[in-house]
């Protein structure tokens, strides 16, 4: 009978101590801090168009036993847009996370990844990766030679070129549609400008400063397209403009001797130097004297800028011999000069 009841106090002492180990282990075990759980770490779009925009939700769930906080989403390329419906999560409840992703201007198969920041102890940061198979469409591409133009230092009244090459790299015609630029700037095109697949075109642009204020100008000139991809772009357009500069003729000397007792050529001849100090050409179209025992060796001179030219003036002693240079009576070398002159209506 003793050993009975000591067998049940037994039994009974056992089924309490496993229990109480039980039970310490279950309280053990459960989670007492966030936990993040993803329905996908990857996930693959498959064969895709150049210009769909596919989109996948993502489900983030916290299985711990405090709130999650979602810190950050973070995707690593512009393509890719996130959307989280909620940054804070229950213990067991859960979040979506919308992916969409944007595959203008690739090719292939192409992987971008999404990371996940967030108060999880054991795991602060989670990678999601998505993966497509791009396959283009047939469309025009412009390709550009140049998005700047500085023409530097130029003068008020000058007309600085620049070429400007545009190339389709696609496979169908690119069409030029449009372009904007300020009243100073004019191109030798005629818009719609359309280029073939595999050419280029080259559009050369003039940039007319006579009624541009002095000093820096920055101006843009806006050219719109048929390229899916960019339908507009822009050349930056730079320089400074000066006063401008009018054609200046110095000549040296202002006074010419010539020495008739001196028995030596020397004395027979003389020369004077012109210079053009200015930015344009000039022209003398008619060189003479008021004498006719003077003789200019050059009946016209034309001065480029910032350039010099001789002019020989020659004595014929001969026939001064005859004249009577007693009689008070000055001698002149007359210079005639073509100014250009502008009408407009």
């Amino acid at each position: 009978m003793f050993r009975n009841k000591f067998s049940f106090v037994l039994i009974a002492l056992l089924i309490v101590i496993i229990g109480f180990f039980v039970f310490t282990n279950i309280q053990n075990t459960t989670p007492s801090q966030p936990k993040i759980s993803l329905s996908e770490e990857e996930w693959d779009f498959g064969k895709i168009k150049e210009d769909e925009k596919p989109a996948h939700i993502f489900t983030i769930t916290n299985t711990g036993g405090e709130e999650l906080i979602v810190s950050r989403v973070r995707a690593a390329c512009g393509c890719t847009a996130t959307m989280l419906s909620s940054d804070h999560i229950l213990p067991g409840k859960k979040a979506e996370l919308k992916t969409t992703f944007n595959p203008v201007g690739y090719e292939g198969i192409i992987k971008k990844s999404i990371y996940i920041e967030s108060n999880d102890p054991e795991l602060s940061k989670v990678k999601i990766d998505i993966i497509a198979e791009v396959e283009t469409i047939p469309a025009p591409k412009a390709f550009l030679s140049n998005s700047q133009w500085d023409f530097g230092l130029i003068s008020q009244g000058d007309f600085p070129e620049f070429t400007f090459t545009v190339e389709n790299k696609g496979e169908l015609e690119l069409v030029i549609e449009k372009m904007d630029t300020s009243k100073y700037i004019k191109s030798n095109i005629i818009v719609p400008l359309v280029i073939p697949p595999t050419e280029k075109k080259e559009i050369v642009f003039t940039y007319d400063s006579s009624e541009h204020a002095i000093g820096e100008t920055k101006e843009s000139i806006r050219i719109y397209c048929n390229d899916p991809r960019k339908k507009a772009f822009s050349l930056r357009v730079s320089g400074y403009i000066k006063e401008k500069d009018e054609p200046t003729v110095s000549i040296f000397p202002t006074v010419a001797k010539f020495n008739l007792a001196s028995d030596s050529e020397d004395g027979s001849v003389n020369q004077f130097t012109l210079q053009n100090l200015g930015e344009k050409s000039i022209k003398v179209i008619s060189i003479s004297t008021s004498v006719d025992y003077l003789i200019p060796l050059r009946s016209e001179i034309e001065l480029k800028a910032k350039t010099k030219e001789n002019l020989q003036l020659v004595l014929l002693k001969e026939k001064v011999q005859n004249e009577n240079l007693e009689e008070k009576k000055e001698n002149y070398l007359y210079l005639t000069l073509a100014i250009p002159i502008e009408i407009i209506k």
